[in-house]
């Protein structure tokens, strides 16, 4: 059989008498000119990079699994039916869940979801998908949680009035009861949904229907003026300054200063006057030192109201359409949220 390899020609002396015996060659100079002793078609083109990060490489033992993060974003968005919800949940932009997701269905070569104007839906494939993407993130979720039940912490998630004017006062009795469980506090104003990011309670001011999860109202809040005891003449309004917190300010079962004066019939008082606050806590310290007058929640003045820091020179409280809610994730709690769960509703009396 006849060979077809063209023969190697070698290379003129002339190249070779300008060579010096003293020049040191990198060793891509000696690859190229080893490689130029080779026939043209078997020479590499020398701008071809062999690196990992080319996109046409590609390794036979790669599953091609999506990753997790676009699951992740899959799993909310169709849960939610909402790539705003999803957004919301997951902390990230609803535009990282359109291209997450966006990702997800290149892929996996087809559409998971129906766009509409308002809403999302899911396709027959996006509903196979999330019957799985669902089992799995479950059975994910219950080995994090076997992993935590070793563990004899509590992790609550609670807004920063809550925790300055009730939770932490009373965490020393939490701790009498239960001392072998640490607790851990995240105070702050995102919505945690218990059961995630390792949050076991969540503790929220609001007007119930929680979706999702297990809610329990802690007590019916009642609200009232409230103010230092060194101010002067409390009951004439229009001296004093009227402090505002802007928590839920346009919910319709919120009371503000404008309901309030309305049941007391009280005239000739600018409801709209005086400095806000973003949190209730700061309105209540605004009153405790004397600044005006705050309307309190029963749970974020009781304490002051007991020790004389604070007092309601009105005996009008209305009841209010929002209140504490205490969340938890559904079905059986861990042994040590249950201990909470329960040692917190003795001890706001629910």
């Amino acid at each position: 059989m006849c060979s077809t390899t063209q023969p190697v020609q070698s290379r003129p002396l002339a190249a070779m008498s300008s060579f010096n015996p003293t020049d040191v060659p990198s060793s891509s100079q000696r690859i190229f000119a080893m490689s130029c002793l080779l026939p043209p078609a078997w020479r590499p083109r020398r701008e071809r990079r062999w690196t990992f990060s080319q996109p046409w490489i590609r390794f036979p033992h790669v599953t091609g699994l999506p990753t997790l993060p676009g699951l992740e974003a899959f799993e909310a968005a169709a849960r939610h039916g909402s790539f705003t919800r999803a957004a919301d949940e997951l902390h990230v932009s609803q535009s990282a869940i359109s291209h997450r997701i966006k990702a997800l269905e290149t892929q996996l070569g087809c559409a998971l979801f129906t766009r509409g104007a308002r809403r999302v839906s899911l396709t027959e494939e996006g509903r196979a998908l999330f019957a799985s993407a669902r089992e799995a993130f479950a059975l994910l979720h219950e080995g994090v949680e076997r992993i935590h039940a070793t563990q004899q912490a509590l992790t609550l998630s609670c807004s920063p009035s809550f925790a300055i004017r009730w939770l932490v006062p009373n965490l020393p009795d939490f701790a009498r009861s239960c001392p072998e469980i640490s607790v851990r506090l995240a105070a702050d104003d995102r919505l945690t949904q218990p059961g995630r990011e390792g949050i076991d309670a969540c503790l929220r001011y609001g007007a119930g229907g929680y979706p999702d999860v297990s809610h329990t109202r802690l007590r019916v809040e009642r609200i009232g003026p409230v103010c230092s005891p060194t101010l002067v003449d409390p009951t004439d309004l229009r001296k004093h300054t009227l402090l505002h917190d802007e928590v839920l300010r346009a919910h319709p079962g919120r009371v503000g200063w404008g309901r309030w004066l309305e049941a007391a019939g009280i005239e000739g008082v600018d409801a709209h006057r005086g400095p806000r606050f973003s949190h209730a806590h700061m309105a209540l310290d605004a009153a405790q030192a004397g600044q005006g007058l705050a309307l309190g929640r029963t749970s974020l003045v009781e304490r002051d109201l007991a020790d004389g820091r604070l007092v309601r020179p009105f005996s009008l409280e209305l009841e209010s359409g929002l209140s504490y809610w205490l969340l938890t994730p559904r079905g059986e709690p861990p042994p040590r949220v249950a201990r909470f769960c329960d040692w917190l509703l003795r001890r706001m009396g629910a």
